[in-house]
């Protein structure tokens, strides 16, 4: 096999993993940040604070304005609803009722902006509680 053989196959093989990356996994806030659809978004989970921040592809905060969010959280074996309205800037916030604490919080959000389709978002967090 040619060398140029060989560097066109290794490339194409590490051009997935790099094409996906696009910083840190925990955001300015600490929660964690995943994609929803064109967006990057956060989740932090305070007590029963529940906010969604939402940033574009550069990281640079979205006006949240008109959007609407809503997060499923499974906690404890039980599942709840939870509407997230905008709290200003980038964030949508709502209150759970999450009790007491976790061991861990899975949650899916589902975000729609003013004039598109929704998108989701899904996090697995560890310890959360008051």
């Amino acid at each position: 096999m040619k060398f140029s053989t060989l560097l066109v196959a290794a490339t194409l093989f590490a051009a997935p993993a790099t094409a996906f990356a696009h910083g840190p996994s925990v955001g300015p806030h600490g929660g964690p940040v995943t994609d929803a659809g064109t967006y990057h978004t956060e989740l932090v989970v305070q007590g029963n604070d529940v906010v969604l921040y939402v940033t574009d592809g550069a990281d640079k905060p979205v006006d949240v304005t008109g959007a609407k969010a809503e997060a499923t959280i499974l906690a404890n074996k039980q599942t709840q609803k939870v509407a997230l309205e905008p709290a200003g800037a980038n964030a949508l916030k709502g209150k759970a009722n999450l009790g007491e604490s976790h061991d861990s919080v899975k949650v899916v959000t589902a975000l729609t902006m003013p004039g598109q389709k929704p998108v989701q978002a899904r996090f697995e967090m560890g310890h959360a509680g008051h």
